[in-house]
């Protein structure tokens, strides 16, 4: 018995301690776990949360995480830091006017816009004015852009630290500091930006170089003494076709500011460096490959990103998202299309998938429920 005993003990320690999420998502990103990845979900509408519970998923299922728990996937960590990255002071929400069905008001960052009182989730606002349409506008405004250690405080020190203990992935999404384009395209509007580039290209420049200072800033202050497993900066700079943006002016003006940022990045040991912009972004990869980040996120499916096809043109480009969420809306055949996709495509590793924006009330929960068990199967090798 004893020695029946000896070798059931032996067994047991020798066996492998199965891996975090944390664990299978740094394997992931360093091509270290070739057809397998993480399973787990990205955004979701309320109304989709709606509809399902219409259809007979549990009341109790309320938020993602409590689907992900349900389901047996994996969490991750998503999260903005918890500070004030952008303007500080914020500018006081004032609501201008409002209607039965809509209210317009001033935003966080000084935009006037407009929005339906409920669901507003389902559309983007309409901007009706921006905050700098002159120099003197940008002379005001980039006080607020100003450098300061208040900036961080109590928020982030907790938020910390609930990173620190966790066993979950944590990607740092740094949102509009993390930009070059996209946050001044949200301050001046697309028209006007667009022309700026070829009437006053010295003053995008500055405006870009305030944006980078402000990035340095912040790196510094948040990762000194702690280190998520990526950071995700942030551009959304373009459409379903293509850049909003020249390639001549992304190469020219923003590729050498890029450089600077992922220097930094590394200088605080970040081992990933993501950027999320939708659209078609064909045209732009090779740039921010070339400024030396690491992969890029949502990879929309109905801009062309197909992240099968985009593994063999660039074997080491990480990838999350990718599943083109408009599969759930239709059938078994679409989903299983999906997953085939997300098969050939984690055979060499480098991507996370999950939807490639947040899923609308047009999937059903049977849908939902055949992609998560086709989702879990094909990330676990099967």
């Amino acid at each position: 018995m004893k020695a029946q005993r000896d070798k059931r003990h032996a067994r047991q320690a020798s066996s492998p301690t199965p891996e975090t999420p944390r664990e299978l998502f740094r394997k992931v990103m360093r091509f270290e776990c070739p057809g397998r990845t993480l399973a787990t979900l990205g955004g979701i509408w309320q109304s989709t949360l709606d509809r399902w519970h219409a259809e007979g998923m549990p009341a109790e299922l309320k938020t993602i995480p409590d689907l992900i728990d349900y389901f047996g996937l994996a969490r991750h960590i998503w999260e903005g830091p918890r500070a004030s990255l952008l303007t500080y002071p914020h500018f006081e929400r004032k609501v201008l006017r409002e209607t039965g069905t809509t209210v317009t008001y001033v935003n966080w960052m000084g935009v006037v816009c407009t929005e339906f009182k409920t669901d507003a989730y389902k559309s983007m606002p309409h901007f009706e004015e921006f905050p700098i349409k002159t120099r003197q506008d940008w002379d005001s405004y980039k006080e607020r852009l100003a450098w300061s250690d208040e900036r961080v405080g109590k928020e982030w020190a907790e938020q910390k630290a609930r990173w620190q203990a966790s066993d979950l992935p944590v990607i740092a999404a740094i949102n509009r500091t993390g930009s070059l384009y996209g946050t001044l395209r949200d301050l001046i509007g697309v028209e006007r930006l667009s022309y700026l580039f070829y009437d006053d290209p010295r003053w995008v420049e500055e405006m870009m170089d305030t944006m980078l200072e402000l990035f340095l800033h912040a790196m510094d202050a948040l990762f000194t003494d702690v280190v998520p497993d990526a950071i995700c900066l942030w551009e959304d700079m373009a459409y379903r076709s293509g850049s909003l943006l020249s390639i001549r002016h992304v190469r020219d003006m923003m590729l050498p500011r890029y450089r600077v940022m992922v220097r930094k990045a590394r200088e605080k040991r970040i081992p990933v460096i993501l950027l999320d912009s939708d659209g078609y972004i064909g045209e732009l990869i090779p740039i921010w490959l070339e400024a030396g980040m690491d992969g890029v996120v949502p990879m929309e499916a109905q801009s062309g990103m197909d992240v099968a096809l985009y593994r063999e043109k660039y074997p080491r480009l990480l990838m999350m998202g990718g599943v083109d969420k408009r599969a759930l809306a239709r059938d078994r055949g679409a989903i299983d299309y999906e997953i085939d996709k997300i098969r050939r495509t984690i055979a060499t590793g480098g991507l996370i998938p999950f939807f490639d924006h947040g899923l609308p009330h047009d999937a059903s929960y049977a849908n939902f429920l055949y992609f998560v068990e086709r989702l879990k199967e094909v990330a676990q090798g099967r």
